[in-house]
């Protein structure tokens, strides 16, 4: 029988029948969707179009309260339309959601309210006791209303014209270059040839004038040596075996030598204004050091001869034009006049300056006209320590004998010939150079920074003006009778600081009471007696209670006080304050300090 009380089929049909029903009708509020969705500027009413659509809300609005072409950009990931809402309109906008319906609105705005002071009275009204000023004061209260308006675009602003920053600077020159070489002897000279530069610059001015630069040159140097004195072989034997002593004469025998650099300038630079306008002319200089690569370093043969004589000390007798005995002239044809390498160090260590005018010629470009000077500090010679020699590309030369047939010529004791700066003649070679130069420098100009879209608020208000009636009333001052007078003004004091005659601010009040009693009553006179405190000297003590006294004088007089009611005299420090602690006995010098105005009755 139990078995029949309870059956768990109406239970399972029941359970069955609820979860169909529940798939069957989804709930009222799955149909307003989350939404998720991405912006980068875009119009208000897309963003507003677009949580209609998919989340199921119908979004009312009155158009003359939105800016539906106002930007909007941001990221939204399951957000409810009324969230989104919130985020994108402007805050004087209140967003309701009710029953599938988003309604957006102004939020009302409370009146202000304003009162404006008047300064001038409408009316005075004055009696013998008082004096009534009215006033009409203003109250006006705004109503206002307020619409956001995107601005038309403006043109991008451009930057403001500055001679800081990057320039661009290229320049070519020429002028006077030596080697910078001394020869060893009197009779060789050094002499001086061509010099020229071309080379780019970057400059950065971190100031209106002033910056630092780098770049690369090329530096030529051209220089000559020119051979006039004698060397000497001693110890030789000519074609009869008879010992002499070999000699060379140079006869303007000329040595071009040219030395090319490739150079890395760093230094600063200086470029100042002369005129007083947007483009004005400037001056320009600069300095710094260079670090250069001889990438060009030869000799040539130009011009000039050698004479051989022989010397022979047993008959003290110079020879010469002996072809028989090897004394002949020699020209420069016959050692070759093609170039021919100098042995020069690898790095050339130096300065450089710069002096010129820099001429604009257009917004960024300015043409430099100036001069320059390039000086090589270390030392770059690197020769052989040899003896310069005379035998000629070969050891062997062959020169007509008087009847026109070769003879061979063997100076095989000398060196060959390779170069005055490949020689112990020289020890020091430092090129130098100076000269003119012109180029261009580019200033870069910074690009006009694109302008961001902005927006307008615009209000449109209403006023309302309320007049309302203000009243001040002053009591007309009364003469104060005589022992009123006395009793207000006696012993007034003003106090002083130390070795100073300008009163401390305390005392303004007391000033301004008794200036206002004595004008009130011309016929009330006053003493006005200055003090000092005993430190220092009589003399000085006496000047600075005559100052003191004089300052409050002043005060008075400037308050409107006429001068004949004012009597005063200096103490200096015969007069001490009375009114000192009775218990302790102690006389506080600092009140000693002070100036007195005392009434006379």
């Amino acid at each position: 029988m139990s078995k029949h009380l309870f059956s768990w089929k109406p239970v399972l049909l029941l359970v069955v029948g609820t979860m169909i029903a529940v798939s069957a009708f989804p709930a009222t509020n799955s149909k307003y969707s989350p939404f998720t969705k991405s912006y980068k500027n875009a119009r208000l009413e897309q963003v507003i179009n677009d949580l209609q659509s998919k989340t199921g809300y119908k979004i009312q609005y009155a158009e003359e309260d939105l800016d539906l072409n106002k930007r909007v950009t941001g990221q939204f990931k399951k957000q409810s339309a009324r969230a989104v809402l919130r985020k994108v309109l402007d805050k004087d906008m209140q967003v309701v959601a009710k029953r599938g319906v988003i309604t957006i609105s102004k939020k009302p705005a409370p009146p202000q309210e304003y009162k404006v002071t008047a300064t001038n009275p409408s009316r005075i009204e004055e009696d013998s006791l008082k004096t009534v000023t009215v006033f009409e004061d203003t109250t006006f209260t705004i109503k206002c209303k307020t619409v956001t308006v995107e601005r038309p675009a403006k043109e991008p602003e451009q930057p403001e014209f500055t001679s800081k920053g990057h320039y661009l600077q290229a320049y070519a020159g020429i002028g006077y270059a030596q080697l910078g070489f001394k020869p060893a002897r009197d009779n060789d000279k050094a002499k001086g040839g061509v010099g020229a530069t071309v080379g780019f610059n970057y400059a950065y001015y971190f100031h209106e004038n002033w910056g630092v630069t780098a770049g690369l040159a090329f530096d030529y140097f051209g220089g000559r040596a020119v051979i006039g004195d004698r060397y000497e072989w001693a110890g030789q034997g000519d074609s009869d075996g008879e010992a002499y002593t070999h000699r060379v004469y140079g006869h303007n025998w000329t040595e071009k030598q040219n030395v090319g650099m490739i150079d890395i300038p760093v230094g600063i630079q200086m470029m100042y204004p002369i005129q007083k306008k947007e483009q004005p002319l400037k001056i320009y200089a600069g300095a710094g050091l260079q670090v250069g690569l001889p990438v060009l370093k030869n000799y040539s043969l130009s011009s000039g001869q050698i004479e051989h004589r022989g010397w022979y000390p047993q008959w003290k007798m110079e020879m010469h034009d002996q072809l028989d005995r090897d004394f002949y002239y020699e020209g420069v044809e016959n050692f070759g006049k093609e170039a021919k390498p100098l042995q020069l160090s690898s790095v050339a260590v130096g300065v450089f300056a710069e002096l010129g005018l820099a001429i604009p010629v257009a917004e960024q470009w300015d043409i430099m006209v100036g001069a320059f000077a390039k000086v090589t500090c270390n030392n770059i010679y690197n020769g052989a320590n040899r003896d310069l020699g005379w035998a000629g590309s070969s050891y062997t030369q062959y020169v007509p004998d008087e009847t026109g047939t070769p003879k061979a010529i063997s100076h095989d004791f000398m060196n060959p010939y390779e170069g005055y700066l490949n020689s112990n003649e020289v020890s020091v070679v430092r090129p130098w150079m100076v000269g003119v130069k012109v180029g261009f420098s580019w200033h870069h100009k910074p690009k006009a920074k694109p302008v961001s879209p902005e927006y307008e608020r615009l209000q449109t208000c209403d006023t309302t003006f309320v007049l309302s009636e203000r009243r001040e009333t002053v009591m007309k001052p009364q003469p104060l009778p005589s022992q009123q007078i006395i009793r207000l003004m006696e012993r007034s004091i003003i106090w002083f600081d130390l070795d100073s005659w300008k009163p401390k601010l305390e005392p303004a009040d007391i000033i301004d009471r008794i200036a206002e009693i004595l004008i009130e009553n011309p016929n009330q006179h006053i003493l006005v007696n200055g003090h000092a405190s005993s430190e220092g000297n009589e003399s000085h003590n006496q000047m600075l209670s005559d100052k003191r006294a004089e300052s409050i004088v002043n005060l008075l007089i400037e308050k409107g006080v006429r001068p004949e009611q004012i009597t005063s005299k200096g103490y200096s420090s015969a007069i001490q304050y009375t009114e000192q602690d009775t218990e302790t006995k102690k006389h506080d010098i600092s009140l000693d300090r002070r100036v007195e105005i005392i009434p006379i009755q």
